[in-house]
């Protein structure tokens, strides 16, 4: 599944006047235009409104496994998806790459219950926001075999959205299943709304990219915990098994502290070497592959066995790309994660003199270490170092 997403990347990013449109369908919005695309050609993409990308949340936030069952059921909906009519899909469609159908019910309540706020336009043409959920209504079989299927509407003004919607995200379905976090999910959506533009950088405040991502009110209030625990995660999970990357700025204010006001987000084409390398991950088996992010080796025991796992070996491989502490001045260091991290807990010192002191700690062990995994370590070190020498 996953190679012909690849191969069909460039045929659905074509301009509006190069879509091939089926006669009788030229009054279709762009979106949905690819959408009867994609069915017609059996893509495994889904084109997703983007105004909906850059929808915020108002009550709640999706999880996501509700993100995830949305796009599918927007799939299946495709070209039609802006008509009013009752949608049909099974629950083998709709559970994705999950097994059990345990999680459909309290999913569908959450498109029931959650609000978004989408821009969009009125009947007069003018600016406005819409502020509604995502379905209208939903019916799903008692049955619990995996053909029992889930009934589905539209709301309303999501339907209007879409009707008049004339820019989209062309949504990889094999990277979509394969990605964890919420957080991720929702960054990914960025990307492909954004990646085939000339401008791929995009710059929002602090709060405005919390509400965009949908972390919930009072969570992750330190920057610090917020770039650790949804931007480097999520960044992790993208650069992993998109065909894309994504790096980010911080953009400091004046006050006490200069805390971070703003964030400027940009994502990058992977090089058909680096695409070649993320297709063979997705198609490797879900078991693994954090240990396989973090450069780590994940060790698989039996427990009825009683076996005794053998070591990692001294040299762990990495995916090509895999981002390693820096072997010379941190002063043109381009991760900003890492200066971050000794900027927040570094003490004062000089970035230099507590990057030389952790080669020094770490020795060898540094070859083996990327994302996630070394950003914690170096965090570690750098509070550990201030605990030792105490504030510049």
């Amino acid at each position: 599944m996953t190679r012909k997403c690849y191969a069909a990347h460039m045929e659905v990013d074509s301009q509006p006047t190069e879509i091939e449109v089926t006669p009788g369908l030229e009054g279709l919005s762009r979106t949905l235009r690819v959408a009867e695309v994609i069915r017609r050609r059996d893509l495994d993409y889904v084109s997703k409104p983007g105004e909906l990308v850059e929808s915020e949340f108002e009550t709640g936030s999706l999880s996501a496994a509700a993100r995830k069952a949305f796009a599918l059921m927007l799939r299946k909906a495709g070209p039609d998806a802006g008509e009013s009519k009752t949608f049909t899909i099974t629950k083998k469609e709709l559970r994705g790459s999950h097994k059990g159908n345990e999680r459909i019910q309290p999913v569908m309540d959450e498109l029931l219950r959650v609000i978004v706020r989408i821009r969009t336009t009125t009947k007069k043409g003018k600016p406005a926001i819409m502020s509604q959920s995502l379905l209208a209504a939903c019916v799903e079989e008692i049955s619990e075999d995996g053909m029992s299927v889930v009934e589905f509407e539209f709301s309303d003004n999501f339907k209007r959205v879409i009707q008049r919607s004339d820019y989209y995200a062309r949504v990889n379905l094999g990277v979509m299943l394969a990605l964890q976090s919420r957080y991720a999910l929702t960054l990914y959506d960025l990307g492909c709304l954004i990646i085939n533009r000339q401008n791929r950088v995009v710059k929002m405040t602090v709060e405005e990219l919390r509400r965009r991502l949908g972390v919930p009110e009072g969570s992750f209030k330190n920057f610090a915990e917020f770039r650790r625990d949804v931007l480097a995660k999520s960044r992790a999970e993208i650069d992993q098994l998109a065909d894309f990357t994504v790096e980010w700025e911080e953009i400091r204010g004046s006050g006490r502290g200069r805390p971070v006001e703003a964030v400027k987000l940009t994502f990058s084409p992977k090089n058909p070497v680096q695409q070649e390398a993320t297709a063979k991950e997705l198609e490797r088996p879900r078991i693994g592959r954090r240990a396989r992010r973090d450069g780590a080796v994940e060790q698989i025991a039996a427990a009825s066995s009683g076996a005794v796992p053998s070591p990692a070996p001294p040299h762990v491989p990495r995916l090509s790309g895999a981002r390693l502490f820096p072997s010379d001045s941190l002063h043109f260091c381009g991760d900003q994660q890492l200066l971050a991290i000794v900027g927040d807990f570094g003490g004062g010192w000089d970035r230099d003199l507590v990057a030389d002191a952790y080669r020094t700690a770490m020795g060898a062990k540094l070859e083996t270490l990327s994302g996630p995994a070394l950003y914690r370590s170096w965090e570690g070190f750098c509070k550990s170092f201030v605990r030792m020498r105490g504030r510049a």
